[in-house]
């Protein structure tokens, strides 16, 4: 029987597939008695996020990091099988990996105590680097957050479905009240123009080109300013602030850092910018349809899978120059009522990526996969691809 849920993670950095997984985590203590655990490095700010909301945690005895070595893997199974005893306790339980480092480092450990383990594919690599199709076969099953990131992986596990990630998004937040208390921390006018950003600063993600569509912008209209939420990537803020300087936008455009909630952030601007050519899915994406924020995305991927899906804004090819998407940005600021849907329809969409219905179905995957149990034929572990996967009913 399933008492506990184990997320491991080997990062110190908050994300949006961290977001998502504290999400479901949330969601499955509000609605059952089953018990969430955090595993990971100590006094990170995943360890800080996860205390916060009243998720218990086990330190991770390594330091962070975002990378594996197969011999370091290898030398402390002994040492993660001994943690994630501690995590699991006696009862049932299931480990959830975000990412397919922390399936390397804790799929093995968990499986060898006997417990199933689920992973949760986030990313659009192929998989093709052997240590990493290796760790496929530590989990008992794996779900995709988008069609595209499935796509990468049915070539290497057939039973994979997706699952898209939870969303709880507060739609109270007002935006007028949002927008002045950005326009008055920065000191803009009030017909300012205002285009966000929201995402940490990778390379991938382009926040070179958000700036050089903010120059272009800037010599249509003064009036626009440019704000961009985020941590340190590729990029500092430091670095963001002197790329703003080098496009001659540094006095419209404010560096603020990461901020929560996410839902003031993007109630204050007037557009989204989202430039990133490959994102898996696009969280801050289905946030601002939901909340009436207008996007211009990058074509490709994730943000094609969402817009496609549920409208919200308009895509700009990869190649666009800078010049064209801030022809876009300006004919979507132009008719933004035209891009924000309907109640009703915002309604159907929060109910579809609730919190409350995502943990029931992943409830059921973690029950099926729960360890440890009592074998037959002295077998512990499930093969990879035995648990029925959460969107599958059950045959009669």
């Amino acid at each position: 029987m399933l008492e506990r849920v184990v997320f491991p993670f080997r990062g110190a950095e908050l994300g949006g597939s961290h977001v998502a997984t504290f999400t479901l985590a949330t969601a499955i203590q509000r609605q059952s008695d089953i018990e969430c655990v955090v595993v990971c490095p100590q006094d990170t700010l995943i360890m800080k996020e996860a205390q916060r909301i009243g998720l218990r945690t086990v330190a991770s005895e390594e330091a962070p990091t975002g990378r594996n070595n197969a011999m370091t893997d290898v030398t402390r199974i002994t040492r993660r099988r001994a943690i994630l005893q501690r995590a699991c306790g006696t009862g049932g339980s299931a480990v959830h990996c975000n990412d397919v480092n922390s399936l390397r480092a804790w799929g093995l450990p968990a499986r060898l105590n006997g417990v199933g383990v689920a992973y949760h594919h986030h990313a659009l690599n192929r998989m093709w680097w052997p240590p990493h199709l290796v760790s496929l076969a530590y989990a008992n099953a794996v779900i995709c957050v988008s069609d595209s990131t499935l796509a990468a992986m049915r070539g290497w596990r057939r039973d994979a479905t997706k699952e898209l990630n939870p969303f709880e998004i507060d739609r109270s937040i007002n935006r007028t009240s949002a927008r002045q208390a950005l326009l008055d921390e920065f000191g803009w006018p009030a017909d300012a123009i205002i285009v966000g950003w929201i995402g940490n600063f990778w390379d991938r993600k382009r926040p070179e080109f958000f700036l050089e569509v903010a120059a272009a912008l800037q010599r249509r209209d003064r009036r626009h300013r440019f704000v961009l939420f985020g941590r340190d990537g590729d990029f500092s803020m430091a670095a963001i602030r002197q790329l703003a300087i080098k496009h001659g936008v540094n006095a419209a455009t404010a560096v603020p850092g990461f901020r929560q909630p996410v839902e003031a952030n993007l109630a204050a601007i007037d557009l989204l910018l989202a430039p990133a050519p490959r994102e898996p899915f696009g969280r801050a994406l289905v946030e601002a349809i939901v909340l009436g924020t207008p996007i211009v995305a990058t074509r490709g991927a994730g943000h094609s899978e969402i817009i496609g899906a549920w409208g919200g804004g308009v895509l700009a090819n990869g190649n666009d120059s800078a010049a064209a998407v801030a022809d876009l940005c300006a004919a979507v600021l132009a008719e933004p009522g035209r891009y924000r849907l309907s109640p009703a329809r915002v309604d159907e969409i929060a109910v579809e990526l609730s919190p409350a219905s995502y943990a029931k179905r992943m409830l059921r995957l973690f029950g099926q996969i729960a360890g440890p149990r009592e074998s037959r034929g002295g077998r512990v572990a499930m093969r990879p691809g035995t648990a029925r996967q959460p969107n599958q009913r059950p045959e009669h």
